[in-house]
């Protein structure tokens, strides 16, 4: 067996083997290095002589280029060195109503995502999230466009016609006391736009000029007596004093079947028989041909087209001319 010895020599061999080594491996000082990364800190140390970079890679820290590195990748790695690191955060964009983009992003709070990115917000704009938010990775972030367009026109206000029972023109006169004028109106129309698309209309008004109705006096005083030739030969054979009453029955019937309209008068028949002829001042030739349970004696009701001419009659104090053949 042999042993083996331990002399100068041989320790010389080793340190000297060691100096070869260390020449042909580079060996460099220890450096300590901090790593801020997200705000938080980590300590790490290395011998190598390597860049910024390559001492993130070897640490496991992947960096895209979307992240911020400080000092520059590429700088050399020193003892005591601060490396700060911040990971850009995925956020999904989507504005006015197009197809969402993927942006990176280093910004901290919603609002300078908007400034970096130097997009502007008016005041109808609408967002998903608050300006001062904090970013999140895969936050979505959207803008919904709101957009009010107002339009104004004015358009004229036809007046109306208002027509009035008069006795102070005769039946078939129309007279004009008051002539109409139009009116004049702002109309105001507000449409609401989301992203572009027509979603809401609504409407104003403001009067600036009312309209002037006009009215039209309808003449409601008999006409002159006009006797037909069938007519002609009826004579009064009889002549009444009675209350009569005015009234209108638009659509109604008489007591003998026939449509009620003006001529049409109401009786008692045990004092005027029904089918009389009559012939009453201020309101015309007439027949009796209807009769009411009001109408007793010497009470008639004297029929006429409107509420407006009954009204206009009212009830008054006549005399009736019963009529029949000349002898």
């Amino acid at each position: 067996m042999h042993k083996f010895r331990r002399t100068k020599y041989g320790l010389m061999v080793s340190f000297a083997a060691l100096i070869a080594f260390g020449l042909t491996t580079g060996m460099a000082s220890y450096k300590s290095v901090d790593i801020v990364m997200n705000g938080r800190v980590l300590t790490e140390g290395t011998y190598a002589g390597e860049t910024v970079s390559q001492f993130l890679a070897q640490e496991g820290i992947h960096i895209t280029d979307y992240d911020l590195v400080e000092p520059a990748r590429t700088t050399l790695l020193q003892n005591d060195m601060k490396i700060v690191v911040q990971k850009a955060k995925r956020v999904i964009f989507k504005d006015d109503g197009r197809a969402p983009i993927l942006v990176h992003t280093l910004a901290s709070t919603v609002k300078e995502f908007f400034e970096q990115s130097n997009v502007h917000l008016s005041r109808y704009d609408k967002l998903n999230v608050s300006l001062d938010e904090k970013i999140k990775d895969g936050m979505n972030i959207t803008i919904t466009k709101m957009q009010t367009i107002i339009e104004t026109r004015k358009e004229s206000i036809p007046y109306v016609v208002e027509r009035e029972s008069s006795s102070q023109y005769p039946v078939g006169d129309d007279v004009v006391a008051r002539a109409g004028d139009n009116g004049l109106m702002e109309l105001t129309t507000r449409k609401n736009y989301v992203n572009g698309k027509l979603v809401r209309t609504r409407q104003s008004q403001k009067i600036l000029l009312r309209p002037i109705k006009e009215i039209i006096d309808v003449g409601t005083a008999p006409q002159a007596p006009v006797m037909s030739r069938s007519d002609a030969s009826l004579v009064a054979n009889e002549v009444l004093t009675v209350v009569a009453t005015a009234y209108s029955n638009p659509g109604g019937f008489t007591a003998t079947g026939a449509p009620a309209g003006y001529g049409d008068v109401a009786v008692d028949p045990s004092i005027i028989p029904l089918g009389t002829k009559l012939y009453i001042p201020g309101y015309g030739y007439a027949v009796a041909n209807d009769t009411g349970s009001a109408i007793q004696g010497y009470r008639i009701d004297l029929c006429f087209n409107s509420v407006s001419q009954a009204i206009d009659f009212g009830r008054q104090m006549v005399q009736v001319y019963i009529l029949g053949q000349s002898s």
